[in-house]
């Protein structure tokens, strides 16, 4: 009885379609199972009709990008409502935010030098994707500008590199509200990869995000060491947060993070999960 709660499919950045996906996690012996692409909830439907005719339970789900006060970060919406209006129409104003971001990279990309068109990186993305650095990655490798996906973050598209274009987002307050205005529970993503400033610890930043309605963290991720899920699982439990966990798993686009490998190079197991996340879950 495994779970793993934060993956994603060709609807963002991910390498395998909603029903590839949830075909492997079950042949993999998953049982519980949720789609939280970037920004959209494009491949939920789907992925939902598969995991109900394999007999799996699932999660709908979304992982929004958030920055303003207590500062930036990522926020997963689990057990949310994929129809719900206003998620929607938000999350499309945010895909047309990202689609004028990724004209500008274009544009910074040509005035390094770099000969890279739009349709160089929709050449590389899967139908239907949600555009974003990946792709444009992808396209540098193709182009042979780049010898890999790191080099390519490292010189154009990490967050202080050259063609680096600061992306529209929500603040973490908006998108606590929105997740909720949904239905779903709303959790830190990654805790252990955020940028925290000179005078923060995790626990200020959980405070101040739960000060906004925040429900948990992911306090289970597949690149943590056992020190680091001891500390986050002691700060869920003095703060009274609830707890997930995910291996974060995106397909050939993150070949060293496997799908549904997500504690200590291990399988979550289902009872590890709050009562309150689980009862969320389609049977």
């Amino acid at each position: 009885m495994t779970a793993d709660l934060h993956t994603h499919t060709t609807a963002s950045d991910g390498t395998l379609t909603p029903t590839e996906l949830v075909t492997a996690a079950h042949a993999l012996g998953i049982s519980l199972l949720a789609v939280t692409d970037h920004d959209t909830t494009a491949g939920v439907a789907e992925a939902q009709t598969v995991a109900t005719r394999l007999q799996m339970s699932f999660l709908p789900g979304v992982e929004l990008s958030a920055e303003g006060t207590p500062g930036k970060c990522h926020l997963l919406g689990l057990g949310i409502n994929p129809r719900h209006v206003r998620l929607n129409e938000t999350l499309s104003q945010l895909s047309e935010h990202r689609r004028q971001r990724n004209e500008k990279m274009i544009t910074r990309l040509n005035a390094l030098g770099v000969a890279i068109t739009m349709n160089d990186v929709l050449a590389v993305a899967p139908d239907g994707a949600n555009l974003g650095r990946p792709h444009f990655a992808a396209a540098l490798v193709a182009s042979g500008t780049v010898a890999d996906t790191r080099e390519a973050f490292t010189r154009f598209l990490g967050d202080d590199s050259a063609a680096y274009i600061t992306k529209e987002t929500l603040s973490p307050a908006d998108a606590i509200a929105l997740v909720h205005d949904a239905g779903g529970l709303c959790f830190l993503a990654h805790p252990g990869l955020l940028r925290l400033a000179a005078h923060e610890t995790y626990e200020t930043r959980f405070r101040a995000l739960q000060a906004l309605g925040l429900d948990g963290i992911e306090a289970y991720y597949s690149s943590y060491s056992p020190a680091d899920e001891a500390r986050f699982l002691r700060l869920a439990e003095k703060l009274n947060l609830l707890v997930t966990g995910g291996s974060d798993f995106h397909g050939a686009n993150k070949l060293h993070v496997p799908l549904g490998i997500v504690r200590d190079g291990q399988p979550l197991s289902r009872s590890l999960l709050p009562t309150r996340l689980l009862a969320l879950a389609t049977a």
